[in-house]
């Protein structure tokens, strides 16, 4: 076997087991959101560079995986999964022992490999853990030096735990935390909704660890109109029984910010990376978000936001990424913003583990991307083609003309992933520009209508 360089370990949905793994009476959405999650895994073919080892809970169809090494150029990618598929990935791989030895091997014949995973869980934790018992030698890469890593990395990435890490920071140079309270419970939330009601102001409510929209409530100035503080009480208790998602406390309700849809979308964010040698700025990019908050996927062009907003995305990571360094964390990080219509820029989160702008990015450096000279970047994490689910190599044949790269050039389709269990894929499209990103998108859409 050629040197292996990476392990990544695909974690997904494990990152947001204990949410998804909250009682509802709603069963069907329930697993429609793990599969989900885990047809997400099969990003992580993309990570990093050449010579790696991607751990997903399910197999990457084959054909898909062939395709994007012969087309863009990976070289020596090799995909592991466990015997049975678990929502908990890194306890899937320590209850199957034929692929725990496997493993254990690949580090064996490569001395200081470099671990890593989509995030840093406690069941990441205790894999890492029973490899060490093996007296193997390895790198990890996204654990923070702590006694307790875990707990550091749940708090940065809690809508409550991340206001409290940077309040002293900001405001600086535009940028600032919309106005907003920490609640231990419902009647905090209701104490604190009438400071924005009274002064005209919308608002959001937020559960601690809410996930791409998912236990997000955007209440906007206009639909402030039909509350008051009578109402307030049943609003809050209508919600609270719409989703358990919202059983999970602390909370923070914040200002509603009115976005600049012409920045970025309204929705800019930023990752970067910390390590024992200090903090690196990654990129920036715009999300698609829809009217509900709920992510679907990301873009990344040079005209996607003025110049300022951009610096000013470089300045917010650069300040919480060395702070985040101070206190011991280690890995990739990204802060959500939403550009306000004010012409500030306020930061929304953070997400302590690599987010749906990782793969982008990793597969735009490997294939020497330029977006300084106009290149435009759209994906998207749900791209629905239709009713029933076709075999891979169907969409492939079906994309064929549109797949990357178009005659040599530097644009086309690239496909993160297929899932086997719904009619839906991952789409990264690489345009000359935003008209020439969009126009491939359409026809995406019209390519896999015709078969």
């Amino acid at each position: 076997m050629p040197k292996i360089k990476d392990i990544f370990f695909a974690n997904t949905a494990e990152a947001f087991a204990s949410l998804l793994e909250n009682e509802t009476p709603d069963k069907n959405a329930q697993q429609e959101r793990i599969r989900h999650e885990n047809d997400l895994s099969q990003r992580a073919q993309f990570w990093g560079e050449d010579d790696k080892v991607v751990v997903t809970p399910e197999p990457i169809p084959t054909a898909l995986l062939e395709n994007n090494s012969r087309k863009l150029g990976y070289n020596n990618v090799i995909n592991l999964w466990p015997k049975e598929s678990k929502l908990r990935l890194c306890v899937a791989i320590a209850n199957d022992p034929i692929l725990k030895n496997e493993i254990i091997e690949i580090i064996r014949a490569n001395p200081n490999i470099r671990i890593s995973s989509y995030a840093a869980t406690e069941e990441y934790v205790d894999l890492i853990k029973m490899l060490q018992k093996e007296g193997i030698d390895f790198e990890v890469t996204n654990l923070p030096h702590l006694a307790n890593p875990i707990g550091l990395v749940q708090k940065i990435g809690s809508k409550n735990g991340i206001r409290e890490i940077i309040s002293d920071l900001f405001p600086k140079e535009g940028i600032s935390l919309p106005d907003g309270y920490i609640c231990k419970d419902k009647d905090e939330i209701l104490k604190a909704i009438p400071e924005f009601l009274n002064t005209n102001r919308g608002f959001v409510v937020k559960i601690r660890n809410g996930e791409s929209g998912w236990g997000v409530k955007i209440v906007n100035k206009e639909t402030t109109q039909s509350l008051d503080r009578t109402s307030l009480t049943t609003w809050l208790n209508d919600l609270f029984q719409s989703d358990q998602i919202w059983k999970s406390a602390p909370y923070v309700v914040e200002e509603f910010i009115q976005e600049d849809t012409t920045m970025a979308g309204g929705f800019p964010s930023g990752e970067g990376y910390v390590d024992d040698r200090g903090f690196t700025f990654s990129y920036s990019c715009g999300q698609e978000v829809t009217p509900q908050g709920e992510f679907s996927g990301i873009t990344i062009g040079k005209f996607s936001m003025f110049h300022f907003f951009n610096k000013s995305i470089e300045t917010a990571l650069n300040i919480v990424g060395n702070k985040l360094r101070s206190i011991g964390y280690r890995g990739n990080f990204d802060i959500d913003f939403v550009a306000g219509a004010d012409g500030n820029l306020y930061i929304l989160e953070c997400n302590a583990r690599m987010t749906g702008g990782t793969h982008v990015h990793d597969v735009i450096f490997h294939l020497k991307i330029n977006i300084e000279q106009g290149s435009y970047i759209f994906s998207n994490d749900s791209y629905r083609y239709g009713e029933k689910v076709q075999p891979s190599e169907e969409v492939l044949h079906s994309l064929s003309g549109l797949l990357y790269p178009i005659h040599e050039e530097k644009r086309g389709v690239i496909i993160s992933f297929m899932s086997s269990s719904r009619p839906v894929i991952g789409i990264i499209v690489v345009g000359k520009d935003s008209d020439d990103t969009r126009s491939l998108t359409e026809q995406v859409k019209s390519s896999l209508e015709t078969h």
